[in-house]
């Protein structure tokens, strides 16, 4: 559960909720696979996924080392189209994260975090050089 949450606060994650077979293969956190992860050196993740509107997400992000360990304990001897977090769901995060608040969902965790990262950027000295009001 740590882990997914982490992925959704440092990443800006979807949640991700299982498809029915007749919808494309887009994938969130919960529903990431062993196949679209690559555990790297130097605590680094690659992932290669298609997002919402089947936008491609394909990236490396160095994680935080307890993140980068568990990651390569979810994906050690599992079949690539087994389920990254094959005992999280969806469901399963957002009533976790309804311990913090009762309202509190993994799409109003994530969208907190892009408020907070758009606040601080737009709070930068460098940002506020270079615009203007308009």
């Amino acid at each position: 559960m740590a882990c997914a949450t982490y992925l959704i606060d440092k990443l800006a994650l979807r949640v991700g909720n299982e498809k029915g077979e007749d919808e494309a293969d887009t994938v969130g956190c919960c529903s990431l696979r062993v196949e679209h992860i690559q555990v790297l050196p130097e605590n680094v993740i690659a992932f290669d996924f298609l997002g919402k509107d089947s936008m491609r997400y394909h990236h490396e992000h160095k994680m935080d080392e307890r993140a980068h360990t568990a990651i390569a304990r979810f994906v050690k001897n599992k079949d690539p189209k087994a389920d990254l977090f094959d005992r999280v769901k969806a469901s399963d995060l957002n009533e976790y994260l309804k311990n913090f608040m009762p309202d509190l969902s993994a799409k109003v965790f994530r969208t907190y975090n892009a408020s907070k990262t758009l606040q601080e950027e737009l709070e930068r000295e460098e940002f506020n050089k270079k615009s203007t009001i308009e």
